[in-house]
């Protein structure tokens, strides 16, 4: 994977410009492990050339607020798709790993920790 993963960052410097995410996103996360969702709202802003820091908000049991900020890193291209990878230690959580695959309308990422997984499903804001 790594390999194709350097592969695909060499091809996308070859193949023109990579989507900008920086903006404003708002959709829904879904834990598979309790079937637990709610609408979530997320913020990207570019550190760098390959990074973005997010600020992910929502809810959880319909009315508990959560904020947290994780720096998502550009791990490949391909095509008009990025893949992101990152991590982020949250307080009485334990560490959450995502991954991620991103265009210029849709972004998706997968997380798991030691006790959740799910995903995002998140759209550009009009």
């Amino acid at each position: 994977i790594a390999s194709l993963m350097i592969c695909s960052l060499s091809n996308s410097q070859e193949k023109g410009s990579a989507p900008n995410l920086a903006g404003s996103w708002s959709g829904n996360w879904i834990s598979e492990g309790s079937g637990h969702k709610g609408p979530m709202k997320a913020v990207f802003r570019s550190v760098g050339s390959d990074s973005y820091e997010v600020t992910f908000s929502g809810r959880f049991f319909k009315v508990i607020p959560f904020r947290y900020k994780v720096t998502l890193t550009v791990t490949g291209k391909e095509g008009d798709k990025l893949t992101l990878t990152g991590s982020q230690k949250l307080l009485g959580f334990g560490t959450f790993e995502y991954s991620a695959l991103a265009d210029d309308g849709s972004f998706m990422a997968n997380y798991s920790s030691k006790k959740d997984n799910g995903r995002f499903e998140l759209y550009r804001a009009r």
